[in-house]
């Protein structure tokens, strides 16, 4: 059976419980939520790619011609820059272990020939999606770069 002064410390208790602890635990775990959140956005951060140049989309309708030995397919320009070149809708003939691809872009008016280096290729509902380093662009690839990045830019406006 309680006593009265035990029953008297009890009812301290509960306030302070709720006035001080609960509060107290609540605080601490939201703390430690947003550490956690910011821990993994940090590496989020990390994880992103780091580019040296940064890249561009061409104007519409800019479509590359690959070739790879015997075979010829077509393809169109996702995202170029100085050192690289995405392309998407490529036919699933085309081979995962292509050393070298010589692609001639051809858009607005002005046909560039490319040696590239694949570097992935992603298989997507559409076709392959492939990356690839450039190797070897003609004297006009700059001029080239800077009118798609000026297009890209109009664009957007």
């Amino acid at each position: 059976m309680l006593y009265h002064p035990d029953f008297i410390v009890y009812l301290w208790l509960v306030p302070i419980f709720f006035l001080v602890f609960l509060p107290l635990t609540l605080s601490l775990g939201s703390d430690l939520l947003k550490l956690t959140r910011r821990f993994l956005r940090s590496r989020e951060l990390l994880a992103k790619e780091k580019r040296r140049d940064p890249r561009f989309i061409p104007g519409k309708g800019a479509f590359a011609e690959i070739t790879a030995g015997d075979t010829t397919c077509t393809g169109l320009v996702c995202n170029i820059s100085r050192l690289g070149i995405s392309l998407k809708h490529l036919p699933d003939i085309f081979f995962d272990k292509m050393d070298k691809l010589t692609i001639v872009i051809r858009g607005d008016g002005v046909d560039q020939n490319l040696l590239v280096k694949p570097k992935w290729v992603l298989a997507t509902d559409s076709g392959k999606r492939l990356g690839a380093e450039i190797d070897t662009a003609p004297p006009s690839w700059r001029q080239f770069l800077m009118q798609s990045k000026r297009l890209s830019q109009s664009e957007l406006a």
